[in-house]
């Protein structure tokens, strides 16, 4: 599968002397600063699920894009939302294969990073109809469960109330330098 990631030059540095990348989420500074590490283990534990354990103990996900704006594409850099990156990094074109990769929609993403319960439903009255049956049960259960659907990819949809598949997101246990197709520097 063809991804696109944007890592440090450090990481990159790590791939080309060691031929290997996993990731030490202990080092993360965005998951200290925002204090999510429940929904990165959420992930974690999605991916052991979905994927197969990761190949040493105690790794992160490694996080890379699938589709942008409803292509399967690179991510256009010159966008406000990749304006916050501390140079230098890089934006390294991979192929990873599909049964070592976890696939979800990046904008769902959102509703586990609040801890907030994510409803797919398609119009007011079926909104109405799943936010009742949400009342009446085990919240705290039903929010995780509905964090599920991020993972459903299978129907691109975009309307007043939802958007799915416009951005999607990758995530995976391992850069190998074999892996690399393309690097662009940014300093």
């Amino acid at each position: 599968m063809r991804l696109w990631t944007i890592q440090s030059l450090e990481v990159y540095n790590i791939i080309n002397c060691v031929g290997i990348y996993h990731n030490d989420g202990k080092k993360s500074k965005l998951i200290n600063i925002m204090h999510n590490d429940k929904f990165y283990q959420w992930m974690i534990m999605q991916m052991k699920k979905r994927i197969g354990n990761p190949p040493i103990q105690d790794i992160y996900p490694i996080w890379a894009w699938h589709t942008m704006n409803w292509q399967h594409s690179r991510p256009d850099l010159r966008k406000v939302e990749f304006k916050s990156y501390k140079k230098p990094f890089v934006l390294m074109e991979i192929e990873i294969s599909n049964k070592d990769v976890l696939l979800s929609d990046e904008e769902l993403w959102n509703y586990v990073l609040s801890d907030t319960y994510l409803s797919t439903a398609l119009a007011e009255e079926e909104y109405e109809k799943e936010m009742l049956e949400f009342s009446k049960n085990n919240k705290e259960n039903k929010i995780e469960e509905s964090w599920e659907k991020i993972f459903c990819l299978d129907n691109k949809i975009n309307n007043r109330w939802i958007r799915i598949g416009c951005y999607i997101q990758a995530t995976f246990w391992e850069i190998k330098k074999e892996n690399i197709i393309k690097v662009w520097i940014y300093k």
